[in-house]
């Protein structure tokens, strides 16, 4: 029990420190809420919701930039996209990059 306390306040402590660190991870979180990305990734960036969501937590921030740059861009998938509103500038999207990369797996 002392050790899952431990890991948990650890945890915790290394995100608020990257929160502090980085003020880019601070505003992507408010961008992930404002994007309303949660609807097809899940609050946590962990519970992938429908066809097109997928598991963004603890994922490298290049990889999640790349990745959500070339899916918004291909335009495959505006259906999907039109619950988002407009789409993230590429600056917003390595905001929310930068605070998913913090979350645990």
């Amino acid at each position: 029990m002392k050790l899952k306390l431990a890991t948990t306040v650890a945890l915790f402590c290394v995100q608020s420190f990257a929160v502090q660190a980085n003020p880019n991870v601070a505003e992507g979180k408010d961008l992930y809420s404002q994007f309303r990305c949660a609807g097809c990734h899940g609050i946590d960036a962990k519970k992938p919701v429908g066809k097109y969501g997928s598991v963004l937590a603890g994922m490298s921030t290049d990889d999640i930039f790349m990745k959500t740059k070339k899916f918004i861009e291909s335009k495959s998938h505006e259906q999907v996209l039109q619950g988002c509103g407009e789409p993230p500038s590429h600056i917003q999207i390595k905001k929310m990059s930068d605070y998913l990369a913090t979350l645990p797996k």
